[in-house]
């Protein structure tokens, strides 16, 4: 196997990367210029240097201090708490303004008959967030996961984690409504689609 042939194979290896789409990125690269190229591979070394995850939404950023530009943004409305899946869902969110919450990466999705869940995302972690937010006046959890059966299995399961505190506080647990349609990722969602669901969350 040679070098175009590996860089394919490894490129096919991204999330929604076919073998086509991989080869047009190294031909890409091929005729690309010997700047860019040695600028994307520093940026490709330093990336796990200099990217931490925030200590309060477990999201990934660049800043130099332990949380993120969201979390430190008293601007935002302390009493939504928003869990999504990863961080390429939290983008789009963002992206739609629509939210002006703040946010929790959970880091995964709990597979069905799953034994372990609590090892599919990031549980001590969301349980101490939401503590934290509590203590800032959270009123509502919103569950924003994909519309599909790990989605909705992660919804669940997150649901039982937290009953004792959401009890305990009173606060009211959403879902995004069905602008999404069964069977959609919410990193594929447009931006109108986020705001319906948003708007429609039950």
């Amino acid at each position: 196997m040679n070098t175009i042939q590996k860089l394919t194979e490894l490129f096919t290896r991204f999330p929604g990367i076919g073998p086509r789409q991989a080869g047009r990125f190294v031909y890409f690269l091929l005729s690309s210029s010997h700047s860019y190229r040695s600028e994307l591979i520093r940026l490709i070394g330093s990336l796990k240097d200099e990217t931490k995850i925030c200590t309060l939404c477990s999201r990934f950023h660049s800043n130099h201090a332990d949380t993120c530009s969201l979390c430190v943004d008293k601007n935002r409305d302390s009493s939504l708490l928003m869990l999504v899946e990863k961080d390429v869902d939290l983008d789009n969110i963002e992206r739609a303004k629509g939210y002006s919450g703040y946010y929790f990466v959970v880091g995964g999705t709990v597979p069905i008959l799953d034994k372990n869940p609590e090892e599919s995302i990031r549980v001590k972690e969301l349980e101490k967030a939401v503590t934290g937010r509590i203590q800032e006046g959270l009123k509502e959890i919103i569950l924003a996961f994909s519309i599909n059966p790990e989605g909705e299995n992660t919804t669940q399961f997150i649901h039982r984690v937290l009953e004792p505190l959401i009890f305990e506080h009173d606060i009211k647990v959403s879902t995004l409504g069905r602008g999404l349609s069964t069977g959609s990722e919410l990193e594929y969602s447009d931006s109108e689609t986020i705001k319906n669901a948003l708007k429609n969350r039950v």
